[in-house]
Parts: C-alpha cells; sequence; structure tokens
C-alpha cells in the first residue's frame, strides 16, 4: 500500500507540494494526472527516496520512505513516461514484464 500523508515540498518559495493525501490499495491502479508543475515528479521522487519532503510522510507498506532505508525501495518500481512498449503483448503484459525488470 501507498499512503500519503499531508506531503508538503517546498523550493525556496516555490511550493511544489501542499499536504497532498491519498493512499493505493494492494491491487489498485492510480495515476497522477495534472499539468506542468503540478508536484506530480515530486511527489514520486519522494515515493521513490529520492527527495525529502520538506513536511508530511510517504509510507511502503506502512513503512516510511527514507532515502537510506531500502526495505521500501524493494516494494516499489518506476516506469518512465518515454518507455519501449512491445507490441506483441498486450498493456498489462508490458506492464508485468517492465515491473519483473525492475
Amino acid at each position: 500500500m501507498l499512503q500519503a500523508k499531508k506531503l508538503s515540498m517546498r523550493y525556496n518559495e516555490k511550493i511544489a507540494l501542499k499536504d497532498l493525501s491519498f493512499s493505493v490499495a494492494p491491487g489498485e491502479i492510480f495515476c497522477l494526472l495534472g499539468q506542468n508543475g503540478a508536484g506530480k515528479t515530486t511527489t514520486i521522487n519522494i515515493f521513490l527516496g529520492l527527495l525529502e519532503p520538506s513536511s508530511g510522510e510517504a509510507l511502503i507498506d506502512e513503512i516510511p520512505v527514507d532515502k537510506n532505508n531500502n526495505s521500501t525501495r524493494n516494494s516499489i518500481a518506476y516506469i518512465p513516461e518515454i518507455v519501449q512498449l512491445y507490441g506483441n503483448l498486450t498493456g498489462l503484459e508490458n506492464l508485468d514484464f517492465l515491473s519483473r525488470l525492475a
């Protein structure tokens, strides 16, 4: 399960995230949609442990995400926006293949 609890991120005076909260249960498919600058990449980078939020908490399987915590890294995979999909596989088969690579 992924959980964001009042995540906020500030870059100097610029607010990238403000009190973002959501949860994604096992088996759910969740998308981050929004215009450029909406905080999608910042949110992903926090869950990947690449950024520390200014405030709030990101959890994976109820374990707080921390830059130095490998246990959360082993529970998450990232598929970039531009990815080579194989035409002979369905969308779900492509996702399964790419997640197994991760």
